[in-house]
């Protein structure tokens, strides 16, 4: 410790002085007599450093130096706190993916199949990382550590689960989460409105419920000035103490799920194995090929592949807005690209229109997509399949913040009656019977669901995802229950009310009762 810490105040002061390498190495041996060979790395290292002065990328090195090295000659800490950097999975460079990979799998960061990476799930921050890294090397066993990160960390299906093991993996040593404070509504940072702060102590297993603080700003109340001293930051917000488990109680790796001890009996019930099957709406990236509007309809027109399109923000409850089209290239049954032979032979005019843009399409951004139009067709697209063009879809909204359904169908259009599609920022259900999808429909635009959505998955990129199915309890519909078919009426209703500008308010209303009914819940 004292050599390193005297050999970095040297090379400061010897930087700053400007001397050379001779008159470093006589300082050197003067204030820190070593071996031969030590004595010649030491200079080394000044020389290095020295250079990166002269080309005016100096300033922190041998600081940088000191501070790389505590950790070997300072030992663990019992206490360690910190804001660790938040960067994405897909923005961190090949290199560095590959220079940390080993560390992602070692901590059992990684735990995801490569289907569900295919669908976003493997969109890992980098805090999760760093959390883990940083209880490994710094924390000692009984020791705690107090970290800003992103509430995804918690909330988010696929890229938390790893994380949510709540073990160093390879030490098979345990870590107990002592507490977690969600910060979401008061937004703390200026650029980040996912913030939440955790505390974790190494060496003991976690178990649930885990206490979790929610930080509300009170009504009428707008962004919290960042100077602002805790007391004032607490007058103008609510803090509410809820209790955080897993939501699948079989995995309890799964999302958190924060409800507080009143809404408990109600959002238990709602949770069970779902029957129905969510996927995501289809990939039609980038929205500048595959996005069209209508300006004329031509007599030698192709349209085949051209269909009525609504995005996430097209959607509201019980209705939508038809803002755009979609070409969709891809075959729904094989799940392919038409191949290219077919394509310019039976729609010469939509091959043209895709081929000039053919060096775009092979070098989309996402890996999968990208890969894919190499293997097959450069125009090929993702997530396409005969769910996609079914009878009857009930679509929500994905990347928001509140649950929003509606059902698609077909729409007629100036090119006849078609299937609407839903692009990747809805997640459906897929279905044949007109009831059964309105059914469906009325259950999720219910507070009660809207609720226990939002218990789990946190407002963003990954709420509303398919995966936000899975625990939902919904009972098969059925013809012959009254509560079903009324649910079902309930849905055409508000469907019909809101494509003529009318008020559901009643509807609702009507709505929440059923669904209480329908989960034997009672207020």
């Amino acid at each position: 410790k004292e050599g390193i810490d005297r050999f970095t105040g040297l090379v400061d002061l010897a930087i700053q002085a400007r001397y050379d390498t001779p008159g470093f190495s006589k300082l050197l041996r003067k204030m820190m007599p070593a071996p031969e060979k030590d004595h010649d790395l030491l200079v080394k290292v000044f020389e290095q450093i020295s250079d990166l002065e002269k080309k005016g990328e100096n300033g922190i090195w041998a600081r940088y130096i000191k501070n790389a090295f505590a950790p070997v000659y300072m030992g663990k800490f019992d206490y360690v706190l910190g804001n660790p950097p938040w960067i994405r999975w897909g923005y961190l460079s090949d290199h560095y993916r590959k220079r940390t990979l080993d560390l992602w799998k070692g901590y059992g960061l990684f735990s995801l199949t490569g289907h569900e990476t295919r669908l976003g799930g493997g969109e890992k921050d980098f805090s999760m990382l760093f959390t883990y890294a940083c209880v490994d090397n710094y924390l000692d066993e009984g020791g705690i550590l107090g970290f800003v990160i992103t509430i995804e960390a918690f909330k988010s299906k696929g890229a938390g689960e790893g994380f949510r093991g709540f073990e160093l993996a390879d030490e098979k040593m345990p870590l107990k989460m002592l507490g977690m404070e969600d910060m979401v509504n008061l937004k703390p940072f200026q650029a980040a409105n996912k913030t939440s702060i955790f505390t974790m102590k190494k060496g003991t297993k976690t178990s649930y419920p885990v206490p979790v603080i929610q930080w509300k700003r009170k009504p009428g109340r707008g962004s919290i000035p960042m100077e602002w001293d805790l007391d004032q930051v607490k007058v103008s917000t609510t803090r509410h103490s809820l209790d955080a488990i897993p939501v699948d109680p079989k995995k309890s790796s799964s999302s958190w799920q924060t409800m507080d001890k009143a809404s408990y009996p109600a959002l238990t019930r709602v949770k069970g194995l779902n029957p129905y099957k969510a996927y995501r709406g289809a990939s039609t990236e980038p929205y500048g090929v595959y996005w069209l509007q209508i300006k004329e309809v031509r007599p030698d027109g192709e349209s085949d592949l051209v269909y009525p399109a609504v995005s996430g923000g097209d959607l509201m409850r019980f209705g939508f807005d038809l803002n755009f089209y979609v070409v969709l290239a891809q075959d729904p049954s094989k799940r392919k690209p038409y191949p290219a032979s077919w394509l310019s032979h039976k729609l010469p005019l939509t091959y043209a229109y895709l081929k000039q843009f053919e060096e775009i399409l092979l070098t989309r951004g996402s890996n999968i997509v990208r890969q894919l139009a190499e293997d097959t067709e450069f125009y090929a697209m993702y997530g396409i399949g005969k769910y996609s063009l079914a009878k009857y879809r009930v679509v929500w909204k994905r990347m928001a913040s509140k649950m929003v359904a509606a059902v698609l169908s077909t729409k007629k259009g100036v090119f006849g009656r078609k299937a609407v599609i839903s692009t990747d920022t809805t997640s459906f259900f897929a279905l044949d019977k007109k009831l059964e999808a309105h059914y469906l429909c009325a259950i999720l635009n219910s507070d009660l669901v809207d609720q226990y959505i939002r218990s789990f998955s946190a407002p963003g990129r990954g709420f509303g995802a398919p995966s936000v199915m899975e625990t939902l309890g919904i009972p098969q519909f059925s013809e012959k229950d009254p509560v079903h078919k009324d649910l079902a009426r309930l849905s055409i209703k508000a469907h019909k009310q809101v494509a003529a500008n009318k008020e559901i308010a009643n509807i609702q209303n009507e709505i929440e009762t059923l669904v209480q009914e329908l989960w034997n819940i009672k207020f």
